[in-house]
């Protein structure tokens, strides 16, 4: 079982749009794990934020971001990390006795089963939260966001260096820190070859 690779929202046509057609002028990162966005709350700036998985808290952020309410988007991505993402995984609860369920020994374990984030989810998650961070003007939060990011796997060094929502962060010298950090493309050790 392989979880698909995250896609960038980009304005396009309706069938290619990873989430709502409301989501379009901006370029927020949105995990494609398969569990449903449909029961994603409307949002309204009165309207509580509960959604029952990562994908519909994600939505939700995306929506906020889309209306200008970095604050509650902010709020929506952290909380998705805490609800069920779309990686199944047993968490085992209890020794048993007696025969084992694969044979040959004694005892085995009972478990109930979980969903957790996988590195996708993640690398949304905090993508995500790194644009609303920047769009609130706090560029530390947005670039340590960003590195959380990469450390779960992203890697669209052209997307982050011209993504719009991160435009107030890109001059800075911690972004350009970061970005030297981890874009291969940039590492020359020897600074023989120029930059």
């Amino acid at each position: 079982f392989t979880t698909p690779t995250p896609r960038l929202i980009q304005p396009t046509s309706t069938s290619q749009r990873l989430i709502p057609p409301r989501i379009s002028s901006t370029t927020c990162l949105a995990s494609s794990s398969p569990a449903s966005a449909a029961g994603a709350q409307e949002s309204s700036p009165s309207s509580p934020i509960n959604p029952k998985s990562f994908r519909e808290g994600e939505v939700l952020g995306l929506r906020m971001m889309q209306d200008g309410r970095y604050e509650d988007a902010l709020k929506a991505f952290q909380q998705a990390m805490k609800l069920p993402g779309s990686r199944s995984d047993i968490l085992r609860t209890a020794n048993v006795a007696g025969p084992s369920p694969v044979g040959g020994s004694k005892g085995g374990t009972e478990g109930r089963r979980v969903q957790t984030l996988d590195e996708f989810e993640y690398q949304a998650a905090h993508y995500n939260m790194a644009c609303a961070y920047a769009s609130l003007g706090n560029v530390g939060e947005s670039v340590a966001n960003l590195k959380k990011a990469f450390e779960y796997g992203f890697d669209n060094y052209a997307t982050v260096r011209a993504d719009p929502d991160l435009e107030s962060v890109q001059g800075s010298t911690e972004f350009e820190r970061l970005m030297e950090e981890v874009d291969p493309r940039k590492f020359n050790p020897f600074k023989v070859f120029g930059k």
